[in-house]
Order: structure tokens, then sequence, then C-alpha cells
């Protein structure tokens, strides 16, 4: 993310990350995001914008809720869940 974004006053991140269901015609979906994967997007993403107000939403697998909300906690002032 860093070296393709400038900074600018982003105000939302949304990202589909890859889940690793390994569905037949899936694209870029072989590999799940586990934590040092979303840990370092949340981080990115907190470098490069410049607004003082920001969200990230990020979809993801029942099985990486655990390791979405553990890094968004480590630079977000709040966390909100919706599931469905």
């Amino acid at each position: 993310m860093l070296d393709i974004l400038p900074k600018r006053h982003y105000t939302l991140l949304v990202a589909d990350i890859p889940y690793g269901f390994r569905i037949s015609g899936s694209t870029f979906d072989d590999v799940p995001y586990k934590y040092p994967q979303i840990e370092k997007m949340v981080k990115d993403f907190a470098e490069l914008t410049l607004a003082p107000l920001w969200r990230i939403v990020i979809f993801h697998s029942m099985g990486q809720a655990l390791s979405v909300t553990t890094a968004l906690k480590s630079r977000c002032h709040a966390t909100e869940h919706m599931h469905w």
C-alpha cells in the first residue's frame, strides 16, 4: 500500500481481504490474510492518511474475526462488528 498510494486525506478504507476458501474461479484467494498481513494493512493506511478521522471496513470470514479485531484495536480508537 505504501508503494502504491500517495499520502492524502483518505477518510475510508474498504478491503475485501483473501479468505483462503480456494473456491473455484476465485482470484487472489489462495492464502488467507492473517494477523500479520491485516496489521500491516491497518498501520500502512494510518501512515498514509492525513485525515484526523477515518474508518476502515474489512470484509472477512468468521475465521478471521479475531485477527481483524486485534489488528484494528492496535491502531484504531473504536471497533464495530457487523455480521450478516
